[in-house]
């Protein structure tokens, strides 16, 4: 079953063509990576699916229905319970002046839960299901390591039980024992929940591990895509032959 579609999204920054009629699919429980350089446009692509930015032309359509008819409520209402999205900086998620259970507890008060004593049993549960000491459920995530706020952050995003999740560089930025650890909780947690997952990387590491589809992009335009395996063993396209050998910058 079709979960998302973009459909010849095209998005500019000025003189800069971000996005050139991109389309792509995604389908319930599928994890589709999408990888490129620096200014490929993936980062762009990841706003303008996740209704963070407008598309110029073009359509993105959830369950077969154009998300820009939702209106900005309506798309607020399916961001903080349907959808969940992940950023690679957790302070950009995260409240610092609210303790770990507080910032699990917040999201879900805005899917609607009022219930104080099961919200902070949830909370406890879920910082149990991501590795993090449950006894830590009132202490402020200012104190955490980088790796235990993107936990955290995880652990938020996760707790209303959304459908679709958007992933941006989640372990960017973390040493390499703790990049390991988060993908290995990553890749257990979405296929637990059955989740659909869109996922922008540089790390083709990341992608093989963690994707069942892949999309190249370059310049605004998507080059190459189709099962990761396939894409990453067979390259066709010159410049994802380039990104598997790594000759390009990430």
């Amino acid at each position: 079953m079709m979960l998302l579609q973009a459909k010849n999204l095209q998005k500019r920054f000025g003189a800069i063509e971000a996005l050139h009629d991109v389309s792509l699919t995604l389908r319930r429980h599928e994890i589709l990576a999408i990888v490129g350089e620096s200014g490929s446009g993936k980062s762009t692509l990841l706003g303008v699916l996740s209704g963070r930015e407008r598309p110029d032309a073009g359509t993105v359509l959830y369950h077969g229905a154009p998300i820009s008819e939702l209106g900005e409520l309506g798309l607020r209402k399916l961001q903080r319970s349907r959808w969940g999205y992940i950023h690679q900086d957790p302070r950009q998620a995260l409240r610092l002046s609210v303790s770990a259970g507080g910032n699990i507890g917040e999201r879900l008060m805005a899917a609607g839960n009022r219930h104080y004593g099961k919200i902070r049993e949830t909370a406890g549960h879920w910082l149990e299901a991501v590795e993090i000491d449950p006894a830590r459920l009132d202490d402020y995530p200012r104190h955490f390591s980088g790796g235990m706020m993107q936990r955290l952050q995880i652990a938020a995003t996760l707790v209303t039980g959304p459908e679709l999740v958007f992933m941006d560089e989640p372990t960017g930025g973390l040493d390499v024992s703790v990049q390991a650890r988060i993908l290995d909780l990553i890749r257990t947690l979405v296929r637990g929940l059955g989740l659909a997952v869109v996922l922008v990387t540089h790390d083709i590491g990341v992608a093989r591990l963690l994707a069942d589809r892949l999309v190249v992009m370059r310049r605004g335009e998507i080059v190459e895509q189709g099962l990761t395996d396939q894409v990453l063993d067979d390259p066709h396209h010159e410049y994802t032959q380039l990104l598997v050998s790594s000759v390009l910058p990430a």
